[in-house]
């Protein structure tokens, strides 16, 4: 788009770090404007806005502004607490967006869509996502949304308990904001650094930090961040016993995030005031406040919130005298904590900071190499740094090995077991039968009733024998794909000639299937190992053919099952994609489908085919292979393959 002109934000847009991407002058530049100074105080403007937005992207065919859309929508939906929508449309957001190539937008969406997880307690989610978006703010030498972006890594750490990471991260984007001059950056930024601070015991230096948010959050009329400087202000009057003054802060938090709308604020309020009314030993009161947070909690699907209202309701009920209530409560908050912050969980959020300081420290070393002359022995310091670094690195990704070959070997097992139990049971089913007849033909007068029925009690048994050991026989066999497709010979190959093969393999033996091409023309021969990317189509070619067969069955003749195959070419390499009107997969499974032994297919499939595909695009050929997918809808698997 060499003639777009950038859509610069207002001030109320700045205060979330929100913009758009690069887009003409007109109309739809206009409308943008307008969604972005409504942010983050207006949600319900916001959608409205883009309604309009949305009908003149499609008049216009303007597939950014379509796929901003999204992401404003998405944003919106976030602000309303309606989280599940705002994972949606966010996740759709940043498909479109990548085969467009705007930085901008992606990270816009990256940063949106980082703050969804972090509701929903998905904090290893929320902090890879945030890591890619401070990579995209650095490519584009944009420091506020590099600010921004700090800014929510220090409060998704302040989330996690880990307040020193918290303070590193805000102090980070306190001074790029006050560098750049941002009053309301500056605010979120001392609301984290109050909290983590707190958080620590040090209540001066924290009351600071939060009177400060205050002040800057009136003076730039930022109504979101004064309700957030309100409770933390709430919260540290609570740890200092003064519990009347801690109620009134409470409340006007919890006044201005209903007229705001943002119910997951007003859970967090709420529980806050719950807490107060126990210390006041106002039972009634605790009560209702903290069944509405859980209900609300419940309802936008917030469980950390939810968690966190168990816990405060287990305290009311011993403080009132209800041991055994406060046991459920209890037990409940352990359930859903322990879902938050799984063991696997807390080992991605380590090896994510691990890659966090890695990058922090080749940044690092790359500006001392180039100020050599002046700062030789600087630089030689940071080398150092960053080969202790990379010694970690390496150490950890032996580790991850070895955990990951540890949960292969389980699911082996367990996958193994369930079809031999079955052989060994039949078989001594068998044995047993085989002994009854063996009985009645000894004593000379058998009753043939009842030796043919355990005949054919026999046949079934050997049967059934045949076909689970034929499923154990399959569990191998694809396990074997494993080691012998992911390496192999490279020779150049025509990418859409692999695909055609993969075509005939697997829909040449069923009709019914509507097949669009979208091949790019000219596409040169690829250095690959033509074996394993067949392997890799005929997969995912299965994978749709089943997801189509599935919905036919459902929907019967006005139903067309349509699979759609497309080419680019791109800077390094080719994108594909294998998009079918299928089933779809349900937004959960979106995140584990090529995790080995997972499936849907409820005995009809090993869980190896999408794990193996994408060992051999990601660690045989140093690619990519993603999905996106809409329950009912159908699903897009998308992979790319570089240029040697």
């Amino acid at each position: 788009m060499p003639d777009a002109a950038p859509v610069r934000p207002p001030p109320a847009a700045a205060a979330e770090g929100f913009a758009a991407g690069d887009l003409p002058p007109g109309p739809l530049a206009d409308l943008f404007a307008e969604a972005m100074a409504a942010v983050p105080d207006e949600p319900d403007r916001i959608l409205a806005l883009m309604a309009e937005a949305r009908i003149l992207a499609e008049e216009e065919e303007n597939a950014l502004a379509f796929a901003l859309v999204q992401t404003y929508e998405g944003f919106a939906r976030y602000l309303l607490s309606d989280h599940d929508a705002a994972a949606r449309l966010l996740t759709h957001a940043l498909a479109e967006l990548e085969p467009l190539g705007d930085l901008a937008g992606r990270s816009l969406t990256l940063g949106a869509l980082a703050s969804v997880h972090v509701s929903q307690g998905h904090y290893d989610e929320a902090l890879e996502l945030a890591l890619e978006n401070l990579r995209a703010a650095r490519a584009l030498g944009d420091r506020e949304r590099e600010a921004w972006v700090l800014a929510t890594m220090g409060n998704t750490y302040l989330e996690l308990a880990q307040p020193s990471l918290a303070i590193q991260n805000a102090e980070q984007a306190l001074r790029l904001f006050a560098d750049l001059d941002n009053a309301s950056g500056q605010a979120r930024a001392h609301t984290v650094l109050g909290g983590a601070l707190r958080d620590l015991g040090r209540y001066d230096e924290a009351l600071a930090h939060h009177q400060s948010a205050l002040r800057l959050a009136l003076e730039q009329g930022a109504r979101t961040t004064e309700a957030r400087a309100y409770d933390d202000l709430g919260r540290l009057a609570q740890a200092r016993g003064d519990y009347d003054e801690a109620l009134a802060l409470h409340r006007r938090a919890l006044d201005l995030r209903r007229d705001l709308g943002n119910r997951q604020a007003q859970a967090t309020s709420l529980i806050q005031m719950g807490r107060v009314f126990t210390a006041l030993d106002r039972p009634d009161e605790a009560h209702e406040a903290l069944g509405e947070a859980l209900q609300i909690a419940e309802e936008t699907g917030a469980e950390p919130r939810a968690a966190a209202a168990h816990h405060a309701l287990a305290e009311a009920c011993e403080a009132a005298g209800h041991p055994a209530r406060a046991l459920d409560h209890l037990r409940q908050y352990q359930a859903r904590r322990e879902a938050l912050l799984s063991a696997q969980a807390r080992s991605r959020i380590q090896t994510l900071q691990i890659r966090a300081d890695a990058e922090r420290a080749s940044q690092e070393v790359e500006m001392a190499r180039v100020r050599t002359e002046e700062l030789g022995a600087i630089n030689n310091e940071l080398t150092e740094t960053l080969e202790d670094l990379r010694a970690a690195q390496r150490q950890l990704v032996q580790s991850e090995k070895l955990a990951s070959l540890g949960r292969l070997s389980a699911g082996l097992a367990h996958e193994i077991q369930n079809p031999l139990n079955f052989v060994a049971n039949f078989a001594h089913l068998n044995a047993e039968l085989a002994g009854d007849l063996l009985g009645l033909l000894r004593d000379g007068t058998p009753d043939l009733d009842r030796v043919a029925a355990d005949l054919e009690s026999i046949v079934d048994n050997a049967a059934r024998v045949r076909d689970h050991s034929r499923r154990a026989e399959a569990i191998v066999r694809s396990l074997m794909g494993h080691v012998r497709d992911v390496g192999g010979e490279r020779r150049p190959a025509d990418v859409h000639e692999l695909l055609e093969q993969a075509v005939s393999t697997e829909l040449g033996r069923t009709g019914g299937v509507h097949i669009e091409r979208d091949y790019a023309a000219d596409l040169a021969p690829l250095d690959l190992v033509p074996g394993s990317i067949q392997r890799v189509f005929t997969n995912l070619i299965e994978n749709a053919r089943w997801a189509l067969a599935r919905r036919a069955e459902a929907e019967g003749d006005g139903y067309r099952p349509t699979l759609r195959l497309s080419t680019e070419a791109y800077d390094g390499g080719v994108q594909v994609r294998v998009v079918d009107n299928g089933v779809g997969i349900p937004l959960a499974h979106c995140a584990r489908v090529f995790e080995p032994f997972f499936t849907t297919k409820a005995g009809q499939g090993t869980g190896l085919g999408l794990s193996l595909a994408y060992d051999i695009v990601t660690e045989g050929h140093g690619g990519t292979l993603a999905v996106a997918s809409r329950e009912g809808e159908g699903a897009t698997f998308t992979l790319t393959l570089p240029t040697p």
